[in-house]
């Protein structure tokens, strides 16, 4: 739960045991070492990405890796956590412009006009104008942090469903990005038609390979009312990824 729209911090951040009572960073500012020392879960929510957010994202990440001595990470999982979270907020800034425009965002027409026009008007003056409005309709990014000695999972979650041609489109860019080792060589390869969401999912895949991580620890989950980016960064050979929960899960079912 975020705060009410009365506050101009539009970032909050929610606590596991009493997320009714989010409170603004500007309150948890003095005290955010000390509650992270006391948790293993951190959740940040935000309607948009601004420095406010990048600086207390860089800072819980920080302090999390550094609590459990894998310091070493910080730079990469930063870059791909402000990634998932920027590609979140701009899905949601885009449902919110399809909106406003009175366009249907399932019409295949539409949305490649709206689509064209999101590209060409974005600027940091509308991405500050449409955090407002994804505020004042409780459309937000949550950021999930959760975290042992053996691993840890980020979790960047935004309250739009992804539509199916978007689906297409973002599994085919993961399917592009797993051909490569260098987002220059990517980039060169691919700046025709290449969006920024594709050069971020690109991103993500390549510095987890740098850092000889599956890049298949990077996933995109789509349901109904939310769409889920998550990265799990094994420490430890005792770390059980929650990709293989799921698949063990799906195969004592059968």
């Amino acid at each position: 739960m975020h705060e009410s729209g009365k506050s101009k911090d539009w970032t909050s951040i929610l606590t596991p045991r009493r997320t009714s009572m989010a409170k603004s960073f500007k309150h948890l500012d003095a005290q955010l070492t000390d509650y992270i020392k006391g948790r293993s879960r951190i959740s940040v929510q935000s309607s948009r990405m601004n420095s406010k957010l990048e600086k207390y994202v860089l800072r819980i990440l920080t302090e999390v890796l550094e609590k459990v001595g894998q310091s070493r990470y910080i730079e990469m999982l930063y870059t791909i956590t402000k990634e998932m979270a920027i590609n979140g907020v701009k899905a949601n800034q885009k449902r919110i412009f399809f909106e406003d425009q009175g366009l249907d965002i399932r019409n295949p027409e539409h949305y490649d006009q709206a689509l064209s026009q999101f590209k060409e008007n974005f600027s940091e003056k509308m991405a500050d104008e449409f955090g407002k409005r994804c505020l004042a309709r409780g459309v937000y990014v949550k950021i999930n942090v959760v975290y042992s000695s053996d691993g840890l999972v980020v979790e960047v979650a935004n309250n739009t469903p992804v539509i199916d041609i978007e689906e297409v489109r973002m599994r085919e860019k993961m399917k592009k990005a797993m051909e490569y080792n260098d987002i220059a060589e990517f980039y060169m390869d691919n700046m025709d038609n290449t969006e920024g969401a594709g050069l971020g999912i690109a991103l993500i895949m390549i510095l987890l390979k740098s850092e000889n991580i599956d890049p298949n620890l990077f996933r995109i989950q789509t349901q109904a009312s939310e769409t889920v980016a998550r990265v799990e960064i094994p420490f430890t050979d005792k770390y059980v990824t929650i990709r293989s929960k799921e698949i063990n899960q799906v195969g004592n079912n059968r």
